[in-house]
């Protein structure tokens, strides 16, 4: 398989990088077993209430009418997904990926979900990339290989903070997802990706910071809002200058923030857990 850095020059290489491991049977299988185990944790030891699950479902049915469909929301614990991603999706769609193509593509930090060959085979089958965190940023390859699946009308899901906050607040957004937005824009033609927020409560009291395993009888909520316009903002993505082009990534992560805030003031807040937290990263330039 090509490595990420050869997929960022070459499509026919991404594609390649973007295919299950263990081929389509092997992803359903991976999609739908997890799943099953996510949902019986949320669904069934817990209560998750999701609000406006409607205007995901559309969303994601309607991905192909544009660059793909980004998704973004709030990050406050290690099980926000598969947990929470596993819940919003319906079940059949975990288990017949191949024949829908449904299902999210998510990121996350390679030393965490890539440590060794079984579980980077395992995590490319749940649809997940390796990020690479620190000096690489935003420009890395792995990037435009999101950007490649959202043109070809695909769904990427973002945790825009790029990290766990424990204190349960939504902190600040890296711009990456404004990069990831113009790069789908340019790679479809001009068309924008649709961007849509949602934001969650109860997860780190779920799995709280430390636990040895799950808690039971906790209340979760999700809320999805609407899409976020950013038809006055792309037109920026097509600037000659790096500098102005990089004005616009902030732009775009700025707009995409406040309508998480506007969520976050609607949903019930999250525990605060920051006191047994690890030190944080320093803050995105």
């Amino acid at each position: 398989m090509p490595s990420t850095e050869e997929a960022s020059t070459s499509g026919t290489a991404a594609q390649e990088v973007l295919a299950p491991p263990w081929g389509p049977l092997g992803r359903s299988f991976t999609l739908g077993v997890v799943s099953t185990c996510a949902r019986l944790i949320l669904n069934v030891l817990n209560t998750t209430e999701i609000i406006n699950h409607d205007r995901l479902i559309r969303a994601v049915q309607d991905k192909r009418k544009d660059a793909g469909l980004i998704t973004v929301c709030n990050h406050t614990s290690l099980f926000d997904d598969p947990g929470v991603l596993s819940l919003i999706m319906p079940w059949h769609w975990l288990w017949t990926e191949p024949i829908t193509q449904n299902v999210r593509w998510s990121l996350c930090a390679r030393e965490v979900c890539f440590k060794n060959e079984f579980l980077r085979q395992f995590f490319l089958n749940g649809k997940t990339l390796p990020v690479e965190r620190g000096k690489a940023g935003v420009h890395q390859p792995i990037v435009s290989v999101a950007a490649l699946a959202l043109a070809s009308g695909q769904w990427v899901h973002l945790f825009p903070e790029g990290r766990i906050n424990f204190d349960g607040k939504l902190g600040p957004l890296r711009w990456g997802c404004g990069k990831l937005v113009c790069e789908a824009r340019e790679l479809s033609g001009g068309r924008d990706p649709t961007v849509l927020p949602f934001y969650h409560s109860g997860m780190g009291a779920v799995l709280p910071l430390g636990a040895k395993g799950f808690a039971v009888g906790q209340k979760v909520q999700v809320r999805v809002g609407e899409a976020v316009p950013l038809a006055d903002l792309t037109c920026g993505c097509d600037a000659e200058s790096e500098e102005e082009r990089r004005r616009t990534w902030i732009r775009i992560t700025e707009r995409v923030r406040e309508a998480l805030v506007e969520l976050e003031r609607e949903c019930p807040p999250n525990p605060d857990q920051s006191g047994k937290a690890p030190a944080k990263d320093p803050p995105p330039s």
